[in-house]
């Protein structure tokens, strides 16, 4: 398989114990579905090997435990460190419930109305709603991620869409 053809998940970053067993970091915190993922194709010389899965699960949100079948040791484990690990495209997830607090950091915002409001520096996923940190000029104003006030993105343009009340830029 191509590298064109699939999505990085992450990295080969950790031996877990000395059975084999690898954690892999998940850089965006893409959702996975261990129940119908058979395999991870780590990078290898530039080439795609397909390595399958004996059991997987998440440790924490963005780090994944993963058991690979003919992964036994500590010695084979180590060949496949510091690698990356890639999933085909048509297993990328439809829908991700929430925005990883890294995925729209520079992403330009711009008002229906009130036009260029500044770039997206922080994401605050630590509250019960994530609130969108927007920069211009040093001064800062935050909204909440919701669709009564994003009304688009435009991933290649790097641009959020919004509609904010005047009211809460002055908030801040």
């Amino acid at each position: 398989m191509q590298k064109e053809n699939c999505f990085l998940v992450g990295t080969v970053f950790k031996l877990h114990g000395y059975k084999g067993d690898v954690t892999i970091y998940n850089n965006n915190e893409i959702p996975l579905n261990f129940n119908t993922l058979n395999f991870f194709l780590i990078e290898d010389k530039n080439s795609l090997v397909p390595f399958f899965i004996t059991k997987a699960r998440h440790k924490k949100k963005n780090i994944i435990l993963v058991k690979f079948e003919d992964v036994n040791s500590e010695e084979e484990a180590l060949r496949i460190l510091k690698r990356d690990a890639y999933l085909p495209s048509k297993l990328f997830p439809k829908h991700k419930k929430e925005i990883s607090e890294n995925q729209f950091i520079g992403f330009k915002v711009l008002d229906i109305n009130l036009g260029d409001l500044g770039k997206i520096n922080y994401i605050n996923s630590q509250t019960p709603q994530q609130l969108i940190y927007v920069s211009k000029d040093g001064k800062e104003f935050c909204f909440p991620m919701h669709e009564q006030f994003v009304k688009g993105v435009d991933s290649k343009k790097k641009v959020m869409e919004v509609e904010i009340p005047e009211d809460f830029l002055n908030l801040n």
